[in-house]
């Protein structure tokens, strides 16, 4: 198992990705698992609370397999309940958030950021290819020549500038993220639904 569901509240079911071991590396069988966890408590909690055990949030794609691409067809799936559910999906980026564990974040409606965190996508150091869908998906939330930056170059942005230029809410606690995603799951669920399709999330 490496998916810890808990309930901080009744409106919020807290999806804890715990592989802390491997810094919560993001392996096809535990993408997999997120999946299937992800459709089943969306089919009953008002809102969701994604984040990771320890001090990282995900190190991205678990290189032990060899090749870090392998990972990305149940990665896509992941993406698309999140952004396709009607509810909300607060991430809380309690560590870095590197190349996949990014997107992972990205993919979230709203991103409450410890201070530690940090995001980078270093596909260019691991040959990896970018689609367009990665790349304009990335330019709308941090800007297009920030976007290519962290594309290119790897380089990371810490917490402060996540909040700066609007990847993030705000920086906060554990604490801070439920209390989002519990005045989340109090709002009108079918306008939630709807500010999820305006945005095309």
């Amino acid at each position: 198992m490496f998916i810890n569901v808990t309930r901080p509240a009744d409106s919020v079911a807290v999806l804890t990705i715990d592989r802390d071991e491997k810094r919560n590396a993001l392996s096809e069988e535990l993408l997999v698992e997120l999946a299937e966890t992800l459709e089943q408590e969306l089919s009953d909690a008002p809102s969701i609370l994604l984040t990771g055990a320890g001090s990282a949030f995900s190190a991205g794609a678990d290189l032990s397999s060899g090749d870090p691409a392998a990972i990305y067809p149940a990665l896509k799936r992941v993406l698309e309940i999140i952004r396709g559910a009607e509810k909300a999906v607060v991430a809380y980026v309690n560590g870095p958030a590197i190349g996949a564990g990014a997107m992972l974040a990205g993919a979230c409606d709203i991103r409450v950021v410890a201070p530690p965190a940090r995001f980078a996508i270093p596909v260019a150091r691991m040959g990896v290819p970018v689609t367009p869908e990665l790349a304009d998906a990335l330019a709308g939330l941090v800007g297009g020549a920030r976007a290519r930056t962290m594309l290119m170059t790897g380089m990371p942005i810490n917490s402060a500038t996540a909040v700066d230029c609007g990847f993030a809410a705000l920086r906060g606690t554990f604490g801070d993220a439920v209390e989002v995603a519990i005045v989340c799951a109090e709002g009108s669920a079918v306008t939630i639904a709807s500010i999820k399709a305006a945005f095309g999330s």
